[in-house]
């Protein structure tokens, strides 16, 4: 489930705090007019609201919306330590299956973490003006938690083409039109998640796979290795094994 927000009204920060918990505790069950927004810093809980169990770890972000059902699942482990605030709810904000994640892994973007302790510390300094001009900050970092993960399941798309057609070379062009996006989109997306270009990793699978395949299969000849693996020819692909792996086809099948 997700949460859709109302983003044009400045909020109101109402209550935050840090809590260390020594011994196991569980949530309350309640229904709050407010937002609650509780950042794990160390430990595990389960914590639920509606039908819906969300488990938090180190790093994670649960947003409980105003006026749903929040209640605890199971005790968190002792020496669990949060931060939370609560957030004044707008006109607008509700439950769907589009918008923010409610549940969010932000040890992939520190700066949420950053900015949600500046907002608690801001709260408990009694600078609601501030906490609340922050939050329009923790906005913008969760556009780019957003934004980060459209292009991870953009890239994981395209890997799973790739994975599920091992006799195939696609062109950039043919797995950009696959995924729905540019050619400059795809190749820009892949190499920031993956630190190489498309080709390159094409060519570290085909490898991987004939790897599989030379301890799965000693049997079979390198040349049907190679065309099982769309290679046009034997030379070509021990070409490209020795760029990736470092030895020959033959080289490494005999180590093996």
């Amino acid at each position: 489930m997700n949460i859709q927000l109302n983003r044009n009204p400045r909020r109101r920060v109402t209550e935050a705090n840090i809590n260390y918990y020594a011994t196991p505790f569980i949530h309350p069950e309640r229904i709050m007019e407010e937002h609650d927004l509780i950042y794990m810093l160390e430990g595990e809980w389960k914590i639920g609201q509606n039908n819906d169990i969300y488990e938090l770890k180190k790093d994670s972000l649960l947003i409980l919306c105003g006026g749903q059902r929040h209640f605890g699942a199971s005790p968190c482990l002792k020496d669990t330590k949060t931060m939370y605030f609560h957030l004044s709810k707008e006109e607008g904000d509700e439950l769907s299956e589009s918008g923010l994640d409610i549940l969010i892994d932000a040890s992939k973007n520190q700066n949420i973490k950053r900015v949600f302790k500046d907002i608690v510390q801001a709260k408990l300094e009694g600078n609601e003006q501030k906490a609340s001009v922050l939050f329009d900050l923790l906005l913008c970092e969760f556009n780019e938690y957003e934004n980060q993960n459209k292009d991870n399941a953009l890239c994981e798309k395209i890997k799973s083409i790739i994975h599920q057609n091992p006799e195939k070379f696609f062109s950039n062009r043919e797995l950009a039109e696959k995924v729905g996006v540019s050619v400059k989109t795809a190749e820009t997306k892949f190499k920031a998640s993956f630190g190489m270009t498309i080709h390159q990793y094409i060519l570290r699978f085909k490898c991987e796979q004939a790897v599989s395949c030379f301890r799965s299969f000693p049997e079979m000849q390198i040349k049907e290795v190679s065309y099982n693996l769309g290679f046009y020819d034997e030379y070509h692909f021990s070409k490209q094994f020795k760029k990736v792996m470092g030895v020959s086809p033959l080289t490494y099948r005999k180590s093996i």
